[in-house]
């Protein structure tokens, strides 16, 4: 039998007024000595009447090679209502390994260069232990705001449903999962604004995922209704020192919304663009003084969200005539490797999710595009000026910088599809009136497909790739190709409960009806010449496939 470490169990006891706080309760009754010092009342839950112990890290050998499913495993318990004090106090069982204090101290010294942090050659983590170290969600009791305005039963299922449903879809494997739990899930038990935006995502989810359910549709507009209503109220107060003024929850919040938004079908535009307008407008004790993990995480979503409104008209296809020039992009940018100078190599190699910082900041090509099509429209570019330019951006996404170490496979594949998406949509620059490489593109659309094939269909991952898709979509010419996009997209509504895939679906079936009418020998191309691939842009899976 295998030994355990006695060392990763961790007691469930204590009152409630510790773990929230989430300190070390030394079990003194009535009172524990922390609640007697800060003369709070001391709460204890009258439904764990006996010591519970669980193994926060206890690690599956079997399912470590997964990548496909989250990991999380969510239970909820709520405790008898009538012993608890009024206010939202929710407990959550986190790995112990994440030190909430580190995150908020300040730099003994501010970072002198600009950039992505450079590599350590210090010790890492190694990918098991990462799925290891990753949280699970043992019990959260809960207390419903008194002002929350929902009934009980339809509050815990709604939390059950984000917590089961809602952060899986918004993960590619369980490591994002684990940063959502890390660093989500504190801000939601701790500001009523963030739970309500999560009441409006998870309402959403849940009315797709039962359409006919008549209790959902109502349920999934009042939840929303009353979150927009929130967020117009916290945001008359942002500014004003008020004690309920805390711009990190308001980004938080944000943040949802515009995912909410996403679900639904609609422009995320409005919801992001204030998010981003929270990120550079905090001041730099502000900066410093909200957790880190959080921050870091808010300016990458952010960024990753500015893609899907990179276009003049939502939704449409993402081509070089459409895109528009995000200037908040390297401002962003600029404060996340100002973040990352701040964070300990420890820290920055846990992250090695989806959204880790080499992969949002290759995603600054698509911010040099639209300002390249921008000055194309304000003054004349010469040919080979214009050829310049492409060329250095061409480099730019050759030479991404690689993913961090133990980044899961079906991450690393999502990064092969993200850039191979970012070349067709280079190399159709327009020079003289065509594309500037018309093969290139060609040979990057081919790899991309075989790529595509690769990926599990109503996957998780599909939610994060409808840019990649729609723009492979608009190269699509082959039947079995097309219908290769529409299953991916078409099998994942139901997985993912989003309108947005159906959307997209819709848009490039349009777009091929419309080019069925016309010949498909008036944009034949050459395809003569050949693309030599950078191999690191092919994925692991892909390659063997060559073989």
């Amino acid at each position: 039998m295998e030994n355990r470490s006695p060392g990763h169990r961790r007691k469930r006891t204590g009152c409630l007024g510790c773990r929230a706080r989430r300190k070390k309760c030394d079990e003194r009754q009535p009172t524990c000595s922390l609640c007697s010092k800060k003369g709070t009342e001391c709460v204890w839950p009258d439904n764990w009447t006996a010591p519970q112990t669980v193994d926060s890290f206890c690690f599956d050998p079997a399912g470590a090679s997964s990548t496909s499913e989250p990991q999380t495993s969510v239970s909820i318990r709520g405790p008898n209502l009538s012993s608890l004090p009024a206010g939202p106090l929710w407990v959550v069982s986190r790995a112990s390994t994440v030190d909430s204090n580190s995150d908020s101290k300040s730099p003994s010294e501010s970072a002198t260069e600009r950039g992505p942090r450079k590599r350590s050659s210090g010790p890492l983590r190694s990918r098991a232990e990462h799925l290891r170290l990753a949280p699970k969600v043992s019990h959260v009791p809960l207390v419903i705001p008194p002002d929350l305005d929902c009934e009980e039963g339809s509050f815990q299922m709604l939390f059950q449903h984000f917590l089961s449903r809602s952060m899986p879809s918004m993960s590619v494997d369980n490591v994002d999962t684990e940063l959502y739990v890390s660093t989500l899930l504190p801000v939601i038990v701790s500001d009523s604004l963030v739970l309500r935006s999560v009441l409006a995502l998870s309402s959403l989810q849940y009315m797709l995922s039962h359409p006919d359910n008549d209790m959902a549709l109502k349920l999934a507009s009042s939840c929303y209704s009353k979150a927009l209503s929130a967020m117009r109220a916290r945001v008359a107060l942002s500014g004003t020192g008020a004690r309920d003024d805390r711009p990190d929850c308001l980004c938080a919040a944000s943040l949802l919304l515009a995912l909410t938004e996403s679900a639904r079908g609609d422009s995320t535009r409005n919801h992001v663009d204030f998010a981003s307008h929270l990120l550079q407008s905090m001041s730099n004790s502000m900066r410093l003084g909200i957790n880190q993990k959080l921050y870091r995480n808010m300016l990458r979503v952010c960024m990753f969200l500015r893609v899907d409104e990179a276009v003049e008209t939502i939704p449409s296809l993402f081509t070089s005539a459409q895109l528009i020039d995000q200037v908040d992009m390297p401002i962003l940018a600029g404060h996340l490797w100002d973040a990352e100078h701040r964070a300990s190599a420890t820290e920055l190699s846990e992250e090695c999710g989806l959204f880790q910082t080499p992969f949002i900041t290759g995603l600054l090509t698509i911010h040099h595009l639209a300002r390249l099509r921008a000055a194309d429209g304000a003054a004349s570019i010469d040919k080979d000026e214009r050829v310049t330019q492409l060329l250095a951006i061409e480099m730019q996404i050759m030479s991404w910088e690689p993913a961090l170490p133990h980044t899961s496979l079906r991450v690393r594949q999502v990064w092969t599809l993200w850039r191979l998406a970012m070349l067709i949509l280079l190399y159709e620059s327009p020079v003289d009136g065509k594309f500037w490489q018309a093969s290139r593109r060609n040979d990057c659309y081919e790899s991309f497909m075989k790529e595509l094939k690769l990926v599990p269909k109503g996957h998780e991952s599909i939610g994060v790739m409808l840019w990649p898709i729609s723009m492979a979509g608009s190269c699509a010419q082959s039947s079995a190709h097309r219908e290769l996009i529409q299953q991916h997209l078409t099998e994942s509504c139901d997985s993912l409960s989003a309108r947005m895939l159906a959307v997209v679906a819709n848009m490039l079936q349009l777009m091929w009806d419309g080019n069925a009418a016309s010949s498909a020998d008036d944009n034949t191309v050459s395809t003569t010449a050949e693309l030599a691939i950078d191999p690191s842009l092919i994925s692991p899976e892909s390659m063997q496939e060559l073989k």
